[in-house]
């Protein structure tokens, strides 16, 4: 019996060794808190407001830390646009401006559609093909390019945690 997964009704064995499902519930977790934020920002209830849109750019930056940058131009793409949507939430926020995130809300609404359909080609070919399509054998078959690439989330998590590190051994240093 196959389902529709929602944030709401999802489980861990959905999602276990599924990136693209986890893909597939952030975007529309991201939908949802957006349309939170924007009625929120209509009845006036900025405090709320301000905490639906933060979670908005968590989602984001949760989303940005997804993206599989041996996809090349595509992931280069993707990422360029998350930092657009993340700088558009943090200045709708700062603005109370409904429109701005309205403007996120239809780029959000557009991946989320393709990313379902594709999610559906994806299970229709899988469906239809008699042989098991190991990702090991499909990863084999594509073109190998020997680009290393960095998630520019990750390398600001790293520097950040290496500012802190830095940070605590000079305060035990002035302790002492």
């Amino acid at each position: 019996m196959d389902r529709t997964l929602t944030p709401q009704n999802v489980e861990l064995s959905d999602i276990y060794d599924k990136p693209e499902v986890i893909t597939s519930l952030l975007y529309k977790k991201l939908l949802e808190k957006l349309d939170t934020s924007i009625r929120l920002l209509t009845e006036r209830r900025y405090f709320e407001a301000n905490r639906a849109l933060q979670h908005c750019n968590d989602i984001l930056t949760r989303l940005g830390f997804g993206i599989k940058y041996e996809a090349g131009v595509l992931a280069d793409q993707l990422e360029t646009l998350y930092k657009y949507m993340f700088d558009r939430i943090h200045e709708a926020n700062l603005k109370k401006n409904g429109a701005i995130i309205q403007e996120v809300r239809v780029i959000v609404k557009e991946l989320d559609d393709a990313w379902t359909t594709a999610m559906q080609k994806a299970k229709d070919v899988r469906e239809a093909s008699p042989l098991s399509t190991d990702q090991s054998e499909v990863a084999m078959a594509l073109p190998q390019r020997n680009i290393p690439r960095f998630n520019p989330y990750q390398q600001r998590e790293i520097e950040q945690e290496a500012y802190e590190y830095e940070q605590h051994k000079q305060e035990v240093h002035l302790k002492k």
